[in-house]
């Protein structure tokens, strides 16, 4: 196994005879976008608890509650020991419910695998490949003590877990090619081992091995562009273009990362390469995030698509689409930041439930999904389901500005109090009323603003310092399912300071309970009006901004 398995790389499918309902493309800004049914399409979704479509029963009694949400697709898991119980004998149950319900209820699906690795572990992996060690080895510690993970430089596993994908993908496309209800597959889930590398036998004669020189070719011609970890351990060691890992990295724990990566790259490479074959839906891999910036591989799932290691799976697994990151942490506008590349789009299929991150995602970074992870447990969020509402109505304006500099993002962070960006001829000025102030502008025209979000204000002004600029008028409102505007109110005032600003209050939806009160601070305001009188619940808004300069 050992030469062969490190360098081996499948085939470049192409697979342009077969129809899919999905496809990732660039549009006129150079933007990527997903494509479904020959339109663009952001998924608004929501990821299922691990086993939450375990049983058909209850997955069916999440249907009915996941659409209080508004959602328009749910990232759910299929299970390698179910799918396929027994070696060669698979089992459709769960995957043609799923399905069915998907369809029947509205959604689109996106699939997860929890093949050979969930979350750095093998738990999800069939009985029989459990118990058969010999064929099936495993990882080793530093002590050469077996653990309960699958080595990723395990022929034998990848072979299994490639057929068995390999399958279910084939019997997707088989039930579901003519409505399109999956539109992307996750090829495992948060891949990696939580120790410097692999000591089993396999890993350690790859590790004297020679480096791939598809990686060398990709470090040379993206030399200029390579994350600073990987550059740094290249060029410290003299920028070779041969040798193996130790000569080109040094014996150091960078250099046991980068091959542990390069492994789990090629082998979850070989898996999606098979699937794509027959049905080539976009593929995302996920990856559980470096917590703390001084953390070394290990600490972390370590051989993950981390930011750390972005550019080693681009050389290594060109049948994976999207590298994705699951954000829990704080820090979310960095990190988005980090993983939106020309070539690797934001996609991020767990979150926290928090709309601010998904407008901002969605403005700023033209991302092609937001998802929170355990969404059944937030049927009765009404914020973030009004939020997605929103986000729903503005689907075509965001879809048509993606990528452009015409749509920016609006979210308030610790520390943060206004944001001035450019836009045309105008300087915006968005102040935060609010530690929870978010949303997005997209200019429509020479002298016109889409605003969409909560507890901020917008002033324009001009970016010739000869001229004024100023609100001509501010409607409040929304899209029907048409796409056409429906007006509620011409806002005026005291709802605009007469004209000299925009105030983002948000749709208003009365209650019985005070169960969220508005909670922006209008200190500054001169007029008589206390919004958090109301027993209300607030909400992202719509404004349309007419605009002119004197």
């Amino acid at each position: 196994m050992g030469t062969s398995m490190m360098n081996a790389r499948p085939p470049m499918y192409t697979s342009t005879n077969t129809e899919v309902p999905s496809k990732l493309v660039k549009n006129e800004h150079g933007s990527w976008q997903l494509i479904v049914n020959g339109k663009p399409f952001i998924m608004l979704a929501g990821e299922l608890h691990n086993s939450s479509a375990s049983t058909t029963e209850y997955l069916n009694s999440l249907w009915t509650p996941l659409k209080t949400l508004n959602l328009n697709t749910v990232l759910a898991p299929i299970a390698w020991e179910q799918f396929e119980p027994q070696e060669g004998i698979f089992d459709y149950t769960l995957i043609n419910n799923m399905i069915d319900g998907a369809r029947k209820n509205g959604f689109k699906l996106s699939i997860l695998w929890f093949g050979s690795w969930k979350n750095g572990e093998s738990s999800y992996a069939p009985t029989w490949v459990k118990e058969d060690t010999k064929r099936f080895f495993r990882v080793k510690n530093v002590e050469g003590k077996e653990i309960e993970t699958l080595s990723p430089f395990c022929e034998n596993a990848m072979k299994a877990d490639a057929k068995a994908f390999k399958t279910l993908v084939e019997h997707i496309k088989k039930v579901d090619q003519a409505t399109g209800t999956v539109i992307a597959l996750q090829p495992e889930n948060e891949v990696g081992i939580f120790q410097d590398m692999d000591y089993s036998k396999a890993s350690l004669a790859a590790y004297e091995q020679e480096i791939p020189q598809a990686l060398i070719q990709y470090m040379k011609k993206n030399r200029k562009n390579l994350r600073k970890e990987l550059l740094s351990a290249w060029e410290e060691n003299g920028a070779k273009t041969s040798g193996t890992w130790k000569t080109v990295f040094g014996d150091n724990a960078w250099s046991k990362s980068f091959y542990t990566t390069w492994q789990y790259a090629t082998y979850i490479d070989f898996i999606s390469a098979g699937a794509k074959e027959i049905y080539p839906l976009p593929t995302f891999c996920n990856c559980w995030l470096v917590q703390k910036p001084d953390d070394m591989p290990g600490v972390y799932p370590n051989g993950g698509p981390v930011s750390r290691v972005m550019d080693i799976w681009k050389a290594a697994a060109p049948h994976i689409d999207v590298l994705a990151p699951d954000i829990y942490l704080s820090d979310f506008k960095n990190i988005v930041a980090d993983y939106h590349r020309a070539d690797n789009p934001l996609l991020i299929p767990e979150a926290v439930m928090k709309p601010a991150n998904a407008f901002w995602s969605f403005g700023e970074h033209s991302a092609l999904c937001y998802s929170p992870f355990g969404i059944e447990d937030g049927a009765d969020n009404f914020v973030f389901a009004q939020s997605y509402k929103v986000l729903n109505e503005l689907m075509p304006l965001i879809s048509e500005h993606q990528g452009s500099n015409r749509m920016i993002g609006v979210m308030k962070m610790p520390g943060e109090s206004e944001r001035t960006v450019t836009m045309g001829d105008y300087q915006l000025c968005i102040k935060y009323d609010a530690e929870d102030a978010y949303g997005l502008i997209i200019r429509t025209g020479k002298n016109e603003f889409v605003v969409a979000g909560i507890n901020f204000k917008v002033y324009f002004t001009s970016t010739d310092k000869k001229k004024t600029g100023y609100i001509k008028q501010v409607w409040e409102g929304g899209y029907d399912t048409d796409g056409e505007w429906k007006a509620t109110r011409l806002l005026n005032g005291d709802e605009t300071y007469h004209n000299a600003v925009l105030i983002a209050k948000g749709r208003r939806t009365f209650t019985s309970e005070k169960s969220n009160n508005y909670n922006a601070d209008h200190s500054d305001e001169i007029f008589v009006y206390s919004p958090t009188s109301y027993q209300a619940v607030w909400s992202p808004g719509i404004y349309r901004v007419t605009t002119y300069l004197r």
